[in-house]
């Protein structure tokens, strides 16, 4: 059964993932609770980093930067906070939790308890050279193709479901040209194994993701919703990025019927 966070107003406080930015919610989910009233937000990760470009001295910082950055920033936020985080976003919610954000998560493609390291090897290891210098550079973008140009077919294989190809024109093409530099650390910090369980049993939590998201499958989806006494929800036709593309009116409505049911 649905548990309900909250009936009073509340803030949903989205948590863009690696190589992103708020720019994922601000498509399709934002304006769909906007409309119902709810106020939202979506800071940008980015904005703690050292300075805007990627260098070396960026591939350090970790997840627990971006934890403290978001953490002062709730902090100025009045009444309840319901977070939405997606991949690393997800994980970023749960630092969040433990230090006592309690209201409410909603967890897209979120990392199981047991990590993602192995399920991310699988995946890079069908393309050892751009492993290597991902490894070698400790850039992680790398793994899409080079510096300035991602490849299509990589986006295509690694974030979207065939029917999202299919049927969102210039997804990408978006994809590629929005596609961002991430920390090294924070994205190692992401992948492995998490201690939170405790935490997010204590609270209502929501978790989503796509039926053919390659990362996050909906068995993983399923062992981590179990773990953490969560309701479970896979989107059909989906992959990564089920807020992106057709799959976003299912997550959109998912949350609503979670918050308001």
């Amino acid at each position: 059964m649905t548990r309900n966070p909250t009936r009073a107003p509340a803030t949903l406080v989205f948590v863009h993932g690696a190589f992103f930015g708020p720019w994922i919610w601000a498509e399709q989910l934002m304006p769909h609770f906007e409309s119902l009233g709810l106020r939202c937000f979506a800071p940008d990760l980015h904005e703690a980093w050292p300075q805007a470009q990627w260098s070396a001295s960026i591939a350090r910082v970790p997840m627990a930067r971006y934890i403290d950055r978001l953490h002062g920033m709730l902090a100025q936020l009045s009444g309840p906070k319901i977070l939405v985080g997606h991949a690393m976003g997800a994980r970023i919610v749960e630092g969040l939790i433990g230090r006592g954000a309690r209201d409410g998560a909603v967890l897209i493609a979120p990392t199981p308890p047991d990590g993602l390291e192995a399920a991310m090897r699988e995946l890079l290891m069908r393309h050892p050279a751009a492993l290597s210098r991902m490894l070698l550079d400790r850039r992680p973008r790398l793994m899409f193709g080079d510096p300035l140009h991602a490849d299509p077919e990589r986006l295509s294989q690694w974030l979207l479901s065939p029917e999202e190809i299919r049927s969102s024109s210039g997804l990408v093409d978006l994809l590629a040209e929005r596609l961002r530099d991430e920390s090294f650390a924070a994205c190692r910090d992401w992948l492995r194994p998490s201690t939170m369980s405790a935490a997010l049993r204590t609270m209502p939590v929501l978790t989503i993701g796509g039926r053919e998201d390659p990362l996050v499958t909906p068995a993983a989806l399923r062992h981590a919703a179990a773990q953490w006494t969560a309701t479970a929800h896979v989107v059909p036709h989906a992959g990564h990025l089920p807020m992106l593309g057709p799959g976003a009116i299912s997550v959109a409505r998912h949350i609503e019927r979670w918050l308001f049911g």
